[in-house]
């Protein structure tokens, strides 16, 4: 295992010893924003199920997305990713951000992207809490909460909620 000081830059060591990529962690980031824009958009569910699997597959891929890129590689290296899908994660390396994502994020707010890393919330419910209760960033969480509309909404128990006031209380 290799200590700190050997890690090429913008890696690190993750809990299970791996090298991983923050380059990667953001493009799986941007992914699952994607997603969350797409399912919001009602874009069909069917397709839009390869982007968490690929953020999630990115994430823990061992070497920078932009090695792959620039090697020709991509696409020969991630299993599901043809050219579409190929040029978005180019687009993320290079911009930060993707054609995509833009014309899908269309009328939504851009603050709804805060609620994508909140543990047990996934892309059909922060779809759900923006159409039914206005929920379209962390300070609109809050107060749902704080002023109790989430009483009784499907998909987040005791548990959940728990998770997200956690949540919450760390980065507000």
């Amino acid at each position: 295992m290799s200590d700190e000081k050997d890690l090429e830059e913008g890696s690190y060591i993750d809990g299970k010893g791996r090298t991983r990529w923050h380059e990667n962690d953001e493009i799986s980031l941007r992914l699952l924003e994607l997603h969350t824009f797409l399912i919001i958009a009602d874009y069909p569910e069917d397709h839009a199920t390869r982007y968490p699997w690929l953020a999630h597959y990115i994430s823990r891929f061992p070497e920078p997305m932009s090695d792959l890129i620039a090697q020709d590689r991509l696409i020969e290296e991630l299993p599901g990713a043809g050219k579409v899908m190929a040029k978005i994660i180019e687009e993320f390396v290079e911009t930060g951000t993707s054609g995509k994502l833009e014309e899908f994020a269309g009328d939504t707010p851009r603050t709804v992207v805060e609620l994508v890393p909140i543990p047990g919330l996934g892309a059909k419910t922060i779809k759900r809490l923006y159409e039914e209760v206005g929920v379209d960033s962390l300070v609109s969480l809050r107060s749902a909460i704080d002023e109790e509309r989430l009483k009784g909404f499907k998909g987040i128990g005791k548990k959940t909620l728990e998770k997200i006031e956690g949540y919450l209380d760390e980065v507000l």
